[in-house]
């Protein structure tokens, strides 16, 4: 015949503790949501209040900076935005007067004249879909397009960074 096993107090005491130590555990893990998901990719939750001032930010690849941004924020609104700084490789720059690249200077600058005037986080998710933003024209043998997601890192940047004059 089979021994019938007596009830253990210690056993039960550990399937509970294990039990309560795997639902805090799940609790912590889904409570930390603070992104969620939209159209544009991931955006944190809670906005961030950054300070009036005037920001500066860069977008480097290896070790030339592609993009130098410089923007005033006023209680969040971007009240102007221009560039210090916008090449790629030796084929444009900012003073480019040349067709394709003259346009694509323009459409850089229509990008991040968009956001003059704004609330900066509210609109800076726009520029990750520039083709809501961007109408200048660009010819279609060279294809050449903007790559807006260097004005936002290089916007980040300029944040992350903090004022840079008051």
């Amino acid at each position: 015949m089979a021994e019938t096993k007596k009830f253990n107090f210690r056993d039960c005491l550990y399937v509970i503790i294990l039990g309560i130590a795997l639902v805090l555990v799940a609790y912590i893990f889904l409570s930390r949501g603070r992104f969620h998901c939209t159209q544009t990719g991931y955006l944190p939750v809670q906005q961030i209040e950054h300070e009036d001032g005037t920001y500066r930010g860069i977008f480097a690849d290896g070790d030339q900076i592609q993009v130098n941004v410089q923007f005033t924020l006023q209680d969040g609104m971007v009240t102007a935005a221009r560039f210090r700084h916008l090449r790629r490789d030796d084929n444009y720059n900012i003073d480019a007067e040349e067709e394709p690249y003259k346009s694509v200077v323009a459409m850089y600058s229509e990008s991040l004249e968009y956001l003059v005037e704004k609330n900066l986080q509210e609109h800076l998710p726009t520029l990750y879909t520039p083709e809501q933003v961007v109408t200048t024209e660009i010819d279609g043998y060279t294809s050449a397009t903007i790559r807006s997601s260097k004005i936002i890192s290089a916007i980040r940047d300029g944040l992350n960074r903090g004022v840079y004059r008051y």
